[in-house]
């Protein structure tokens, strides 16, 4: 496993170019696998600092270092936004969240977002616009994220009655909410000992709802 991931990182090289920083001169030596699981991989990098000093990390990989789209989509007339909950293991939690999910082979994060939605939800929606990749824990994990905002047309009939499409052991409870709404609703999910995703509170706090 160890010499497959070596000629993975060394095809991948040959493959991919990455910009050399203009903020400093730190740069990544190697990585080496310490563990490869299902969904993930911990490895430690050997990377030299901006003084030269050469030191050690660990951090995690996406399996094939895919990348994630995070769904901010508005019901249209009404305005409502589509949150979800479900658990989530690593944290022996149940998080209120929005639709999210993994960039799959050869797809765009439009269509990314489109899937995930009729999966996790059931609503048909529409592409809006897509922000750059971002980083939501560059401390331990290289996964990039983008927002796409999306519109559902709540009058299509397919979005009278929606139907999700969850994979097996998905167990998601979709909740529509008219912005005004978001506050008291946190509220309530606090009681129940319901955690936040950080880019869901992040995004109401900022439009001033919370």
């Amino acid at each position: 496993m160890h010499v497959f991931y070596l000629l993975f990182q060394t095809l991948m090289s040959k493959f991919t170019t990455k910009k050399q920083s203009k903020a400093g001169t730190s740069r990544v030596l190697n990585e080496k696998l310490l563990y490869s699981g299902n969904w993930s991989e911990m490895v430690e990098f050997s990377y030299e600092d901006d003084g030269k000093q050469v030191r050690k990390w660990e951090g995690l990989h996406r399996k094939h270092h895919s990348s994630a789209v995070i769904i901010i989509a508005q019901l249209k007339p009404s305005g409502r936004y589509i949150l979800i909950r479900q658990f989530r293991p690593p944290t022996d939690s149940y998080i209120l969240e929005f639709p999210a999910g993994l960039v799959d082979n050869e797809e765009n994060h439009e269509t990314t977002a489109t899937r995930e939605l009729l999966e996790e939800t059931g609503y048909v929606g529409t592409v809006d616009k897509i922000s750059p990749n971002l980083l939501s824990s560059p401390g331990i994990l290289s996964e990039t994220v983008s927002f796409a905002h999306l519109s559902v047309d709540e009058m299509l009939p397919e979005n009278l009655q929606p139907v999700a499409k969850n994979e097996p052991g998905e167990f998601i409870r979709v909740f529509l909410k008219y912005p005004e709404e978001i506050s008291t609703f946190f509220n309530q999910e606090k009681k129940k000992n319901v955690l936040f995703d950080v880019k869901l509170y992040t995004y109401f706090m900022a439009q001033g709802l919370l």
